[in-house]
């Protein structure tokens, strides 16, 4: 397949590292992680030049550590939908996948602002 080039904001390309990175710790499948680890790899070559490495990689730890809470939250969810269980804590994993994600799209939000990202994700949900 040609390959596709797009510019991104510098907390997308860390959201995306991050996710790829659990990936990496999570998931088992050869096959899978062969195409991972593909991606992983393109994705760990962007030239991020003029950018303070030990500022990103702060924010960068801050972000995989939320994006890895969400990844165990999803899975509990996933649990009780697959028992059917849809209780109080089906509710608690519920109402935790909203609450972490704007978590995350704060920490994307200041990755971009730190480092000037010539693009930038826009949220507007109802606020709670």
């Amino acid at each position: 397949m040609k390959k596709i080039l797009a510019e991104i904001s510098v907390g997308e390309l860390a959201d995306k590292l991050t996710i790829l990175e659990i990936k990496l710790e999570m998931i088992s499948n050869k096959e899978s992680l062969n195409t991972i680890k593909k991606e992983h790899q393109a994705l760990s070559k962007v030239d991020l030049t003029g950018i303070d490495k030990k500022e990103y990689k702060v924010l960068f730890d801050e972000l995989k550590l939320i994006n890895r809470k969400l990844w165990d939250i999803e899975n509990e969810k996933r649990l009780y939908e697959k028992n059917s269980d849809f209780g109080e804590k089906f509710i608690r994993v519920s109402r935790d996948v909203h609450f972490m994600n704007d978590e995350r799209s704060k920490i994307k939000s200041k990755i971009n602002r730190t480092f000037n990202s010539n693009i930038e994700e826009v949220k507007e949900y109802t606020k709670y």
